[in-house]
């Protein structure tokens, strides 16, 4: 390069500098730039709000699903036993018979709400068969009653005629007078 070519392109941008040195920013740059942030922000704003409205309508979704399709188990029916006579001995309720089991109604399908069946036992306790513990405490007291030849006294009974409590004595309490100063200035 000659110097006529670096003086006409040094003149030439000395002259687009002096053209733009002057000049402000377009009309309403400001108000865009603020007006495209608000945007960003609430399009940010609207995305985790439905993010959070989708998820939550998911897992209401699953929640539902799984209350409609989960296998449901209905509790067994108790058994229901027999009543048994109000004063009947040890060996007799160790000889009764098994529980008695009553029927259980069948659903109807024209039904859309459950019935509630009562299993609940017409006495309680509920009598049932001696276990061996109890078999076996039975047998030794027996053999107790037979050994000793005398009856063993039942806690019903009571014996209080037996038992002597002496009365009870509480002595009088005495107090004596706290000795008094003879001046009363030492108060």
């Amino acid at each position: 390069m000659d110097d006529r070519e670096k003086k006409f392109v040094d003149e030439l941008v000395a002259a687009s500098l002096r053209r733009y040195a002057g000049a402000e920013a377009r009309p309403g740059l400001e108000e865009r730039v603020l007006a495209g942030a608000r945007a960003r922000q609430q399009s940010e704003w609207r995305r985790r709000t439905w993010t959070w409205a989708l998820g939550m309508a998911g897992a209401t979704a699953i929640v539902v699903l799984l209350m409609i399709y989960w296998p449901r188990q209905q509790p067994a029916p108790l058994p229901v036993t027999a009543k048994a006579p109000a004063r009947v001995s040890a060996p007799a309720i160790a000889q009764a018979a098994s529980p008695v089991q009553l029927p259980v109604p069948h659903k109807a399908q024209h039904q859309t709400s459950p019935q509630r069946v009562d299993t609940r036992p017409q006495q309680f306790p509920t009598p049932r068969p001696l276990s061996q513990q109890e078999k076996l405490l039975v047998e030794y007291v027996q053999s107790l009653k037979e050994s000793s030849g005398t009856s063993v006294p039942d806690a019903d009974q009571g014996s209080a005629g037996d038992v002597e409590i002496p009365p009870i004595r509480i002595a009088a309490i005495k107090i004596d007078p706290l000795p008094s100063s003879e001046s009363g200035d030492e108060k």
